[in-house]
């Protein structure tokens, strides 16, 4: 990318979305020091224009000339210090044309994004302004989650973890609008969500779900242990962090926080650890991916005598999921173009 090109960047925002128009305004950090940002009473609209002085008030008048309900424009002075990059170094993207086993992602000390025959959809949600999981991504056309490429994204030198963290989501959206042609708004929309919750009254836990004994307190001196190549659910059992693979989910030591949020996917929506349990757990959950409540069927999965998703979290883990819903931001995609080849 071109070093001082202007972001062609405009995502619509709407009512109730992540600018707060209540004075004081509250506009995110990353977003200060050489932007603009314009609301409206109704948060029905927030641009965000590179920082020009002289030329940048009067360009912001004639975008927001005819909107109904403007109550402000926020008007953001450069930063004393020197402004936090919004664009990668480097960006490197390649379209994986021969049939390549395995594919992955590297995230490398100085943040460098390295990701090898794997699908852009990957990458798509750090283009949102506001968290989104791959769930809450609407618009992706098949080829954004099908194609394999491999990326390279390296930001600038010298950021710091804070300063690499805030600008990420900049510099994704500026790689993305500037390589794709993305152009997306984020929205409120109602969703399936759920509930992590114990099953009985009593407080009686399932016979899979019990109280960790394993030590996982990190000892940076020892060495590290290779592990063997196909394990074993007793070896899975007896590790710290968590294991998935099709149709089970195993674990030495997991909270009951990381596992709600390992299990989203498969519910079909975001779920919140509500069972009051504390401390690290040992997991054992087998079941089928046929018929998986919330969530869209499988057609590849192979029948088999497991109780579906929602049943052998109850019956195995003595929990239960109780859906509701909830308005959550989605991420909306307008347009989006296969990549320019570099």
């Amino acid at each position: 990318m071109s070093a001082g090109r202007a972001l062609p960047e405009l995502f619509l925002l709407r009512p109730q979305s992540i600018v707060d128009c209540s004075p004081p305004f509250h506009v995110p950090a990353h977003l200060y020091s050489h932007h603009h940002i314009l609301i409206d009473a109704g948060c029905l609209m927030a641009a965000r224009l590179p920082f020009r002085p002289a030329r940048s008030l009067l360009a912001a008048s004639l975008l927001v000339a005819g909107l109904p309900g403007i109550c402000a424009i926020v008007m953001a002075q450069p930063s004393a210090q020197s402004p936090t990059p919004v664009e990668f170094d480097v960006v490197s993207i390649k379209r994986v044309d021969e049939l390549r086993p395995g594919g992955g992602m590297r995230i490398l000390p100085d943040g460098t994004i390295m990701m090898t025959n794997s699908p852009l959809s990957s990458l798509i949600s750090l283009a949102s302004p506001v968290p989104v999981t791959p769930r809450d991504i609407v618009g992706m056309p098949d080829w954004l989650m099908r194609e394999p490429y491999d990326l390279t994204a390296k930001p600038p030198a010298g950021l710091t973890r804070e300063q690499l963290r805030e600008a990420m989501p900049a510099m994704w959206r500026a790689m993305f609008s500037d390589r794709t042609g993305l152009v997306a708004h984020v929205e409120q929309r109602e969703k399936d969500a759920y509930i992590l919750m114990l099953a009985h009254s009593d407080g009686r836990l399932g016979p899979n779900l019990k109280p960790s004994t394993l030590d996982c307190t990190p000892h940076p001196d020892a060495a590290p242990q290779t592990p063997p190549a196909v394990p074993t659910l007793q070896e899975r059992q007896s590790r710290c962090g968590m294991s998935t693979s099709r149709g089970s989910i195993v674990s030495g030591s997991v909270s009951l926080a990381q596992l709600a949020k390992s299990m989203s996917g498969l519910a079909g929506g975001e779920i919140d650890d509500r069972t009051g349990l504390t401390g690290p757990y040992s997991v054992s959950l087998t079941f089928s991916l046929q018929g998986r409540g919330g969530a869209a069927p499988d057609a590849n999965a192979a029948v088999n005598d497991a109780p579906d998703f929602f049943t052998a979290v109850q019956e195995q883990l003595g929990l239960k999921l109780q859906r509701e819903k909830r308005i959550v931001p989605v991420f909306v995609i307008d347009r989006i173009e296969r990549p320019s080849a570099n």
